[in-house]
């Protein structure tokens, strides 16, 4: 569980991830090989030219007369190599070869011709600090003579090779960025619409509404976004068939209201003529309501740039009591956001209005966050039970015991402001106090 943590949650981080280890990982095992074929096959070629080198000096001192050879040798020497002539081998008879040292006297040998030779022997020395830090290994061959003489011969031979230069890391790591940059630039473009449908999916669900999708990039893509598109039209379709029906019934439905109004003003019974005018005056109030909520989504009011700060002070001017905070940082014209101004005031004034008659007091305070202006409504009212919180979003829906029916609310006020803030990309959450009361949240995206 604590690895997925740092595991990619998109499908640029898997695509990303997927490439940076497998580029890495090849470039790598690509290098790696390639040093390593490398430095053997150069190891093998130095221990040829060596080999070469020892055969030629010891054919040279095997011809000289055996009193010039020791001077001869000494001539020979050099800081690289050192050959001197002796009465014995500088090389223990039980020395144990591995494979290297095998395969240079092997070459030592082919090098030599003729039956002069009666035994080569190859082994390595100690090597010197400074042998060390260089990685050079000594080795030393002895070849043995017939009239008896050794023929002692050392030189320093390379015994590694580093894996990688830094021009070689350097050119490397210069190739991985470079397709790495190319790559992050394909996924971009590849990803790019998948980001569009999100937004757009987002859009869609917040406020019911969105632009068409652009059909580009990879053929899945375009598939999906003209699944998408057609999904919206259908939906679009199917809110606008709702919204008509539902308008036109309300709109016809106040001639007849009007018409029993007109007839409950002739009943008698002073007690049955107020209750029934009550009942008319609640349903004409449900058709406005229901009205407005289908012009506000049937028409939508053009976006505009608009200062909150101002709006509040608008949306909250004659209301009474109520207390109004803005935070001093945005108190000069910096609380600037595009929507749809008549809209977005009368869902706060909707929401203010409904503290101050459920909560005696309203106060109203405007703060920022890094990605939001937060509009804050509390009251001092009996608050909202806990399971309530989002159901009282609900068209017509009403909280008989701490919301009741005298204030002539027909339930649509909350669904309609939820529906404008969230159509500027906002959202609205409800909260009890600790204190007592309620809190009411409006996010709008800056």
């Amino acid at each position: 569980m604590k690895f997925r943590r740092f595991v990619p949650d998109s499908i640029f981080g898997w695509l990303a991830l997927i490439l940076i280890a497998g580029l890495a990982a090849s470039q790598a095992l690509t290098a790696l090989a390639h040093n390593m074929d490398r430095n053997e096959a150069i190891v093998e070629i130095e221990d040829l030219r060596a080999a070469e080198r020892v055969a030629t000096f010891a054919t040279f001192l095997q011809h000289t007369a055996p009193v010039l050879r020791q001077s001869v040798a000494s001539s020979f020497s050099g800081p690289s190599m050192t050959v001197e002539v002796a009465n014995r081998s500088n090389v223990p008879e039980d020395i144990v070869t591995d494979r290297r040292l095998g395969h240079l006297a092997k070459a030592v040998s082919e090098r030599l011709h003729g039956n002069d030779w009666q035994e080569i022997r190859v082994a390595n020395a100690a090597p010197s600090d400074d042998q060390q830090a260089k990685g050079l290994m000594p080795i030393r061959t002895s070849i043995a003579l017939r009239d008896g003489a050794w023929i002692n011969i050392e030189f320093a031979a390379i015994e590694s090779l580093p894996l990688a230069t830094f021009r070689v890391v350097a050119w490397t790591v210069c190739s991985i960025f470079l397709v790495l940059g190319l790559s992050f630039y394909a996924f971009h473009r590849v990803t790019r619409p998948l980001e569009s449908l999100t937004r757009a999916a987002e859009s869609l669900g917040r406020s019911g509404r969105t632009e068409v999708l652009q059909e580009t990039g990879a053929s899945e893509v375009r598939r999906a976004a003209r699944a998408f598109n057609d999904m919206q039209g259908r939906i679009r379709r199917l809110l606008e068939d709702r919204l008509q029906m539902v308008a036109a019934i309300s709109h016809d439905l106040r001639t007849p209201i009007t018409r029993l109004k007109l007839r409950a003003e002739f009943v008698d019974d002073p007690e049955q003529r107020e209750k029934m005018l009550r009942d008319l005056d609640e349903m004409e109030t449900m058709i406005k309501e229901t009205l407005a909520l289908g012009r506000e989504d049937a028409n939508p009011e053009p976006r505009a740039k608009l200062d909150l700060a101002q709006l509040l002070a608008d949306s909250v001017e004659g209301l009474d009591p109520v207390t109004l905070e803005i935070d001093p940082r945005l108190a000069k014209g910096t609380a600037a956001m595009e929507a749809q101004p008549i809209a977005l005031k009368r869902a706060v004034t909707n929401l203010v209005e409904n503290a101050v008659v459920y909560g005696a007091h309203a106060k109203v305070r405007l703060t920022q966050t890094p990605k939001d202006f937060e509009i804050r409504i509390e009251d001092e009212g009996p608050g909202i039970p806990e399971a309530e919180l989002e159901r009282v979003f609900r068209p017509f829906y009403r909280l008989e015991a701490s919301r009741n029916r005298e204030s002539g609310g027909a339930g649509l006020g909350l669904a309609i402001a939820r529906s404008v803030v969230r159509s500027q990309g906002g959202d609205i959450v409800l909260q009890n106090r600790p204190e007592g009361g309620l809190r009411a949240t409006i996010s709008l995206p800056k």
